[in-house]
């Protein structure tokens, strides 16, 4: 997978993926092994971490969907982009994401509240 829009819808369709193996295999198949995710609250510093953390972070949040709202822009293997939790119309958050790839998966992401 090597087009960037592409690797962030996914990697919004993993966080809103219900089913704990198919959100992991989604997410081994958009990282690197030795990734990371940067958070405000946590950080999960490896591939297996990620998927234990997203699956924790989808377990609190419940049935509330983490959706990309735009994906402002995208340049030299990184993009920046805006998400939302829980209804368009009425979200309980809402924040900015850079996701840096190499070699076509996600090296690092980086996720900030806003």
């Amino acid at each position: 997978m090597s087009n960037v829009t592409e690797i962030v819808e996914t990697y919004f369709k993993a966080w809103n993926d219900f089913d704990a193996d198919s959100r992991k295999a989604t997410l081994e198949s958009i990282f690197a092994k030795q990734a990371k995710i940067i958070d405000p609250d946590w950080v999960a510093e490896d591939r297996d971490a990620i998927v234990g953390a997203i699956a924790a972070a989808r377990e609190k949040l419940g049935d509330l969907p983490l959706d990309l709202t735009t994906i402002i822009g995208s340049h030299n293997d990184a993009a920046l982009y805006t998400w939302h939790l829980g209804p368009a119309a009425e979200p309980i958050a809402k924040g900015y994401g850079i996701l840096h790839l190499s070699d076509g998966v996600i090296e690092v992401a980086y996720n900030f509240f806003g």
